[in-house]
């Protein structure tokens, strides 16, 4: 299973409460892990513009009030443009 980057978020921990900041990483890393468990397969391209795109839809939910875990988490994963799953027929 491959690992979320929530260092993308650092740059913006300074506008959270610690506990805030903590909350979102632990969002986007839970949105990361979910995607990956979906089997999610990507171009090693795709990978940083996932990650980023993730990062921002946390942000941006934060930035309106949201500070709720799986409220960020499932906002990110609504919002992400590459869900892929293989055909059941790849099993």
């Amino acid at each position: 299973m491959a690992v979320g980057d929530a260092t993308m978020l650092a740059e913006y921990s300074a506008y959270f409460r610690p506990e805030e900041a903590k909350t979102l990483a632990a969002a986007y890393d839970a949105a990361w892990n979910d995607l990956w468990a979906e089997r999610l397969t990507l171009s090693p391209d795709q990978i940083p513009v996932l990650r980023q795109r993730l990062a921002q839809l946390i942000l941006a939910s934060a930035c309106n009030g949201n500070r709720d875990l799986e409220q960020l988490k499932e906002i990110a994963l609504r919002g992400a443009p590459l869900r892929h799953r293989p055909s059941a027929s790849s099993f």
